[in-house]
């Protein structure tokens, strides 16, 4: 946000898409070698959060910091409309998340319910962070925690019960607030956290379906998590390791093009463009034409 070129920005999409997005989804849903190791991702934890989270993480080494980061206040411009997006963006996750059964049946019933469930523990676990450490509860907060939230249980949604899916959110709450602390100490710019809610909690979510992925769900849990009966360490074993994977070709990968896109059109606007505004220089245009 606030310094990428409109061209540079529309060419890594379509790089990444193609040279990264795609190779991924096959691994996972295509019958690629993730799929064949017997790790899960029901509505793409992997596919989708971890992989875009990186991918964030690598245009960023590449572009660095806006102009006055650290030192100038960036706050949200428009806090009424982050939780209406807020509202808007859980209301469609109930399609991307029970959609990915695939059917009308019970386990679209269970991803639903999970897809209640996990944010609105996250919201609250978020809002218990910020009390504790920051002595302050905010909506900004509440917003972010269900956004972990969903992000965390999108790949545990049709295979874990009621229960886990609480703890789970509960944790990506927690988790992705503290995230927050590491992303500042790195001068990390990332004006949307997405390391911090998508990648954390994608990370989060994919590796907590091997602690509780339960067969009674969904039969297509071939081992159960550690933490449900019978079950053992090779489901967790798989999803750490296709975790990490995805990780690091996401985040090299997307480093490598945006470098080659930085090197020839250019990703970055110059300073003068910053300065007086993307809106304004780039599409002729601004949000607020009364101001």
């Amino acid at each position: 946000a606030d310094r990428l070129k409109f061209a540079g920005y529309a060419t890594f999409i379509g790089a990444w898409l193609l040279l990264i997005y795609s190779p991924v989804a096959h691994w996972a849903f295509g019958g690629g070698w993730i799929a064949e190791m017997g790790a899960l991702d029901f509505a793409g934890g992997l596919v989708v959060h971890i992989n875009a989270g990186a991918a964030a993480l690598g245009v960023l080494l590449v572009i660095g910091a806006r102009k006055g980061h650290g030192s100038e206040p960036m706050p949200p411009h428009a806090l009424p409309w982050t939780l209406l997006g807020t509202g808007i963006l859980w209301f469609g996750w109930f399609g991307f998340n029970a959609g990915s059964a695939l059917a009308a049946d019970g386990i679209a019933a269970q991803a639903l319910m999970n897809t209640i469930l996990a944010p609105a523990a996250a919201m609250l676990g978020w809002c218990l962070a910020e009390r504790i450490k920051g002595r302050h509860v905010t909506t900004l907060g509440a917003a972010s925690g269900a956004v972990a939230g969903m992000v965390a249980i999108t790949p545990c949604a049709g295979f874990v019960g009621t229960v886990p899916s609480m703890i789970i959110g509960a944790a990506a709450g927690i988790v992705c607030y503290l995230a927050l602390y590491i992303k500042e100490a790195a001068k990390l710019d990332d004006a949307l956290d997405v390391l911090a809610v998508h990648l954390v909690g994608g990370l989060l979510g994919s590796i907590a379906l091997g602690l509780f992925a339960d067969a009674a769900i969904n039969p297509a849990v071939a081992e159960n998590g550690v933490f449900i009966s019978g079950g053992g360490l090779e489901l967790l074993k798989d999803q750490v390791v296709s975790s990490v994977a995805v990780f690091a070709f996401a985040l090299v990968g997307s480093y490598v093009i945006a470098k080659v896109i930085d090197l020839t059109i250019g990703l970055r606007v110059d300073e003068e463009t910053e300065d007086r505004g993307l809106d304004t220089v780039l599409h002729a245009e601004t949000a607020y034409n009364n101001l």
